[in-house]
C-alpha cells in the first residue's frame, strides 16, 4: 500500500479532527450533486455533516446552539444588495448569498424588492422620484416637491383643464402635460401653442374661432401675406383671405384680387379672375367689336391688283400692304369715297377690328362669325362685282402672312340696304369660298377685315362718290 492511500485509510479509519480540519467540497464529505449525504449526515452548505456530532456542521446549529454560542439569524439576498428578504434561517455562520440580520432602531432592515440588484430599493436607500418605494416604508415619492400634472391624451403639450384628470407627482407621468389649457384633448392640432386657420374652428384654445392673424390666409391690413397660388394674371396678385359667407355663415379660403379683374384677353391668363384662362367673351373673341374695350379699328385703301385665287387679293392680311392709305372711320361709320382722278384704276377699301397690342383672340371654341353691315350713301352707288363681290372676310393669325379668307359667291353688300350673315368659323359656308395659308391657326387670331371695291359711277371730272357703311354692334364671334 503506498503512502497515499494510506494516509486516506487512516483519516477515514479514525475521523479525527486533524483530518477535517481543511474540509473540500470536492472531498469524502462533499454534498453529492443534488445535495444528498450518506446515511446518518445532513448536507450543510455544500458539505455532508451530522448536527452534534463529528464532523461537525459548520452552520447548522444543535440543539439551538452553536459551538461558538448562540445562532444568529439570517436573509437570503436575491439581488446581492446586502439586504435579504423572506423567511429567516438560525445559522451558527454565513452562508453563500446569505446576508445576517440587520436591525437599526430597533427594526429588522429588510429589502421590499429583492429582485434587481441594479435597483437600489432597501430601507437604508433615499427616497427618489421614480415611481418606486425606495426606502422600504409603504410610501412611493413621499418627501419630494411635487409637481401639478394634466391629463394629455394626444400628446401636443397641453392637457386637460377637466378636475379629474390632474394629479400631483415629483416628476413627469408618462402620458400627463406640465400645462393645461386644452381645448382638445383627442387632437395634436389644437392647443393653446396651435396657429389659427381659417376653418371655422377655435384652433388656439383662446375661446375664438378665426380670428387674425390666421396662418392660412392673409390678415387685410396686417403684415401676413399669403398670395393666390394661381396662374399668372391679375388673379394672381390676389390674397387669400378667410371669407365669411352671408349665405352659411361659414369662413372659407377666398382668393381676393388685389386689382380689380378685367376683361379676359387671350395672353395664357385669368385676367377676369373667373378661375378660367382666355375664355370667352374677351379671348373666345369679341361677340360685339364695337362694345368690347380696347379693341382696335381702322381702314385702309390700296389699289386693287388683281391675283389668280378666288378673291383676286393678295395671298395674305390687307391691313398693312404697302402703298395702303387711311380712309375715315367715324365709329360705327365706315367712310371711303371714289373719285374720276382716280384715273380709271380699281380701288378696294378695307375695314378692320384688331386685337389689344400683344394679345389675340381664341376662336377654337368659337363656332361663327357674325357681319352685321347697312349701306347709307348718298349716292346710288355700286359695289363691284366685276373686281370681286363682296364683303370679302378675312381672318388674320400671328402674321399677315397667315390667314383664313372667305368670299362670297355673289355680292353681299347693295347701296341702301343691310346685311346680316353668320359664316362658320371651320368648313366653307355656303355660297362662299374659303381660301386659307398653311400655317393659319383659329387659337390665335390678331384682326379681322372686311374688304369691298366700289365702283365709280361717273359725274364728272371733279366729282367725288362716297360710300357710308354702318358696322352694326352685333358684328363679332358667337360661341
Amino acid at each position: 500500500m503506498n503512502a497515499r492511500r494510506l494516509t486516506l485509510v487512516t483519516c477515514v479509519a479514525l475521523l479525527t479532527s486533524t483530518c477535517l480540519d481543511s474540509w473540500k467540497l470536492t472531498g469524502p464529505y462533499a454534498c453529492s450533486s443534488d445535495g444528498t449525504c450518506a446515511q446518518g449526515l445532513t448536507c450543510d452548505d455544500g458539505v455532508c455533516c451530522k448536527p452534534g456530532g463529528t464532523p461537525a456542521c459548520p452552520t447548522l446549529p444543535f440543539e439551538g446552539s452553536c459551538p461558538t454560542g448562540a445562532p444568529k439569524r439570517f436573509y437570503f439576498d436575491s439581488d446581492g444588495d446586502g439586504f435579504g428578504s423572506g423567511q429567516p434561517q438560525q445559522l451558527c455562520a454565513r452562508r453563500a448569498g446569505w446576508i445576517a440580520e440587520t436591525i437599526v432602531q430597533g427594526k429588522v432592515v429588510l429589502d421590499c424588492d429583492d429582485s434587481d440588484a441594479g435597483v437600489p430599493i432597501n430601507p437604508l436607500a433615499p427616497e427618489r422620484c421614480n415611481g418606486f418605494d425606495d426606502d422600504c416604508d409603504g410610501d412611493i415619492d413621499e418627501g419630494l416637491p411635487q409637481t401639478p400634472w394634466y391629463r394629455d391624451l394626444d400628446g401636443d403639450g397641453f392637457g386637460s383643464d377637466l378636475p379629474g384628470d390632474a394629479l400631483s407627482a415629483c416628476g413627469r407621468p408618462a402620458g400627463f402635460a406640465p400645462r393645461a389649457g386644452d381645448c382638445n384633448v383627442m387632437s395634436a392640432a389644437f392647443s393653446p401653442a396651435a396657429k389659427e386657420h381659417c376653418n371655422n374652428l377655435d384652433d388656439n384654445c383662446n375661446g375664438a374661432v378665426d380670428e387674425p392673424p390666421l396662418d392660412d390666409a392673409e390678415t387685410p391690413g396686417g403684415s401676413a401675406t399669403v398670395a393666390c397660388m394661381q396662374d399668372a394674371g391679375i388673379c394672381s396678385l390676389g390674397g387669400v383671405q378667410c371669407v365669411r359667407s352671408a349665405v352659411t355663415n361659414m369662413n372659407s379660403l377666398v382668393c381676393v384680387p388685389r386689382e380689380v379683374p378685367r376683361l379676359e384677353i387671350c395672353d395664357d391668363a385669368d385676367n377676369d379672375c373667373n378661375g378660367l384662362k382666355d375664355d370667352a367673351p374677351g379671348c373666345g373673341g369679341p361677340t360685339s367689336f364695337l362694345s368690347t374695350p380696347k379693341v382696335q379699328f381702322g381702314t385702309a385703301r390700296a389699289p386693287l391688283v388683281s391675283t389668280a385665287q378666288p378673291s383676286k387679293l393678295p395671298r395674305n392680311c390687307l391691313k398693312n400692304v404697302p402703298g395702303a392709305d387711311p380712309q375715315s372711320w367715324f365709329n360705327p361709320s365706315w367712310v371711303g369715297s371714289r373719285a374720276e382722278f382716280d384715273g380709271g384704276i380699281p380701288y378696294r377699301h378695307t375695314w378692320y377690328a384688331e386685337a389689344e397690342r400683344g394679345t389675340w383672340w381664341d376662336l377654337s371654341r368659337t363656332s361663327t362669325l357674325r357681319i352685321a353691315l347697312t349701306d347709307r350713301s348718298q349716292t346710288m352707288l355700286t359695289y363691284s362685282t366685276a373686281n370681286f363681290p363682296g364683303p370679302v372676310v378675312t381672318l388674320c393669325g400671328a402674321t399677315d402672312a397667315d390667314y383664313l379668307r372667305m368670299s362670297p359667291n355673289t355680292n353681299q353688300l347693295v347701296n341702301g340696304r343691310s346685311l346680316a350673315v353668320s359664316l362658320p368659323l371651320t368648313g366653307a359656308p355656303t355660297g362662299w369660298t374659303v381660301e386659307r395659308s398653311t400655317n393659319f391657326s383659329l387659337d390665335r387670331v390678331t384682326r379681322v377685315e372686311l374688304t369691298i371695291s366700289p365702283d365709280y359711277n361717273g359725274g364728272g371730272i371733279f366729282a367725288v362718290e362716297t360710300f357710308i357703311v354702318v358696322v352694326q354692334p352685333t358684328t363679332g364671334f358667337q360661341p
